[in-house]
């Protein structure tokens, strides 16, 4: 009874009963093919039309796309100990990387990390996932060891499970590929989103040295008023909060909770009363300052005493959320690298320095909507992005129960 529950999956389609069935990689196919690598000094071997695809085209999450950045010549075929290898292949690397792969729709030549099958006796669909789950497993028992591949003697002997049904192998393969055609299109609606934004961050804020956007909500006039950073904000030590959460600065959530960021980090309680205190609305000027702008803060907390706090001199005049949009964009992390300068292994950026640029600000009013309209494309990305790793997170869940 045992031996049976292991040679079925857990969840499984209607009208499949039978136990499946144990056989080797080297079952999959009846070609294999490795591949090699030209001379790389030769320069008429890398002027052809002939895919030649090396590890670090793949991607360990997609299973059917791959972009080759190299295209070799028949020459070059010919003087080395790369092939040509039929379309409709799996193209699965064996050394540095291993874990990828990718089915081949095409034609194509490969370095030597891969192995090659060709001549697929499986659906090539279910083919592309079962192996994809058994190199999962190979990764977990080499994981902190010094093995950094598999040769390809052993992968071809590797044991593989999978229903003797071809049937039953299409619905599988389908199910899966139509599942991961899904993720990709709501992987294209969030780049989309991520794409407008920076579209509307370049069209909807003045250019340096320019006082009027591009793109403007009617009702709205008149030139922007420029004032120096030092002129807006201000910088805040309030000590001697140890009772409230610490914080740290991310470059793409602003300031967190330490304890969310899932590093346990050790710090002596007694030191927490020299830590600042950062209220919603606050900025923090941090260490990765320079990579992704100043940390916006949602939450109230205290943070690292090596840390800047910002404030606003005038907050009646200023929207916070119209200065994140600001303060955070690519246009503001650019103009940073005029400010940076080196300390040991970082750089850091002094508020005596920040204080000289210039910003370009309209009303508060026109602020406001400003900042009303980024919240409301963020939103849409956060429920974008939200469904996405649903999705991710439902097709690991079936992989894990409709394989063995």
């Amino acid at each position: 009874m045992r031996n049976l529950e292991k040679s079925v999956p857990v969840i499984r389609f209607k009208g499949f009963s039978e136990a499946w069935e144990q056989r080797k990689v080297s079952d999959y196919a009846i070609n294999t093919y490795g591949g090699g690598t030209p001379k790389t000094n030769v320069s008429e071997y890398w002027s052809g039309e002939i895919p030649w695809i090396q590890s670090s085209d793949l991607l360990i999450s997609n299973l059917f796309n791959v972009i080759p950045k190299k295209y070799i010549t028949e020459l070059a075929v010919k003087s080395s100990a790369t092939k040509f290898i039929p379309a409709n292949s799996i193209a699965i690397v064996s050394r540095v990387g291993v874990g990828k792969l990718v089915f081949m729709p095409f034609e194509y030549t490969t370095s030597q990390d891969f192995l090659s099958l060709s001549n697929l006796q499986v659906d090539s669909n279910f083919g592309v996932y079962s192996i994809y789950m058994m190199l999962q497993k190979e990764l977990k028992n080499i994981q902190g060891t010094s093995i950094k591949g598999i040769t390809k003697t052993d992968l071809l002997e590797k044991n593989i499970n999978k229903p003797s049904s071809r049937e039953e192998q299409q619905k599988i393969g389908t199910f899966f590929k139509q599942l991961d055609d899904t993720i990709a299109l709501h992987q294209r609606k969030l780049d989309t989103l991520k794409q407008m934004k920076k579209g509307f961050l370049q069209q909807m804020f003045p250019k340096s040295e320019e006082n009027v956007p591009k793109l403007r909500f009617s009702n709205f006039a008149g030139e922007w008023e420029q004032r120096k950073a030092g002129n807006i904000f201000m910088t805040i030590s309030d000590k001697n909060h140890a009772h409230l959460p610490v914080l740290s600065a991310s470059q793409e959530l602003g300031m967190i909770r330490r304890d969310n960021i899932g590093i346990n980090i050790k710090y002596n309680e007694k030191s927490l009363k020299n830590y600042k205190l950062v209220k919603p609305g606050q900025f923090v000027i941090h260490l990765r300052s320079f990579q992704g702008g100043f940390a916006w803060s949602y939450i109230t907390g205290i943070t690292s005493p090596a840390y800047t706090i910002l404030d606003y001199k005038e907050p009646k005049k200023n929207v916070s959320k119209f200065w994140k949009e600001v303060l955070t964009s690519p246009i503001f992390i650019k103009r940073l690298e005029t400010i940076t300068y080196g300390i040991r292994d970082g750089r850091s950026i002094s508020f005596a320095d920040f204080s000289t640029l210039k910003f370009s600000a309209p009303s508060v009013d026109e602020q406001r909507k400003i900042s009303t309209f980024f919240q409301q494309l963020d939103n849409n990305t956060t429920i974008q992005q939200n469904k996405l790793e649903k999705l991710i997170s439902l097709k690991e869940a079936y992989l894990q129960k409709m394989f063995i």
